[in-house]
């Protein structure tokens, strides 16, 4: 089951694989290119930053797409900011805040709430596989380092699954390095970076044209 996703490279600064993954979803659905500089601005990420999963869901919506963002964890507690960030986190709060905005992260949970577009749920990897037989992409955040066996601390990273078979999952592997469309993985290498700690189970489901 494969699919027919467009591939877009995370050719800035290194740290645009959620602006990449915009790129994907926006065309497919919409048929609409946009710069990594344009999405950079709707989700308000500045140069060298990481984008939280929150901004990039609003930012989706606004731009037209029909969206959900479900993760195992509850939004409201980030709402507190760093002191639950590192409680949460623990070893890997102090990365993550590193390349955090937070007044910009926190203003994305307050309207992502107050638009309805999230939900405190952990999403088996069947129910991922049925809304890709239905035509909705998932935009699910892992843990770069536990994908490809690196020791380190947390190291997010966004892959839009375009499909699967009996025992791999495939993905757009955006980059920077190594781009490569419909990235073949096994399933449990890819289970094991998104149950990683720092990703929270967190997916956004994009169904369709709002």
């Amino acid at each position: 089951m494969m699919l027919e996703i467009p591939f877009c490279k995370n050719s800035g600064d290194g740290k645009q694989c959620m602006q990449a993954a915009m790129q994907c979803v926006l065309k497919y659905f919409l048929n609409k290119d946009y710069s990594l500089g344009e999405l950079d601005k709707l989700t308000k990420r500045k140069a060298g930053l990481w984008t939280w999963i929150s901004q990039m869901a609003l930012a989706l919506h606004d731009l037209g797409l029909d969206i959900k963002l479900y993760s195992k964890t509850d939004l409201e507690p980030f709402l507190e900011g760093e002191p639950f960030i590192r409680k949460h986190f623990g070893a890997d709060a102090g990365k993550i805040l590193k390349f955090a905005d937070l007044p910009v992260a926190i203003e994305s949970i307050r309207k992502v709430m107050s638009h309805n577009l999230f939900e405190k749920r952990k999403f088996s990897f069947n129910e991922i596989e049925r809304h890709i037989k239905q035509g909705h992409v998932p935009l699910m955040l892992i843990d770069h380092n536990k994908l490809i066996g690196k020791k380190g601390p947390y190291q997010g990273h966004l892959a839009v699954l375009t499909g699967f078979d009996k025992q791999n999952v495939f993905y757009h592997e955006s980059g920077p390095k190594k781009p490569e469309a419909n990235k073949r993985i096994p399933k449990k290498t890819f289970m094991r970076a998104w149950n990683a700690n720092g990703t929270d189970n967190d997916v956004i489901i994009v169904f369709g044209k709002r």
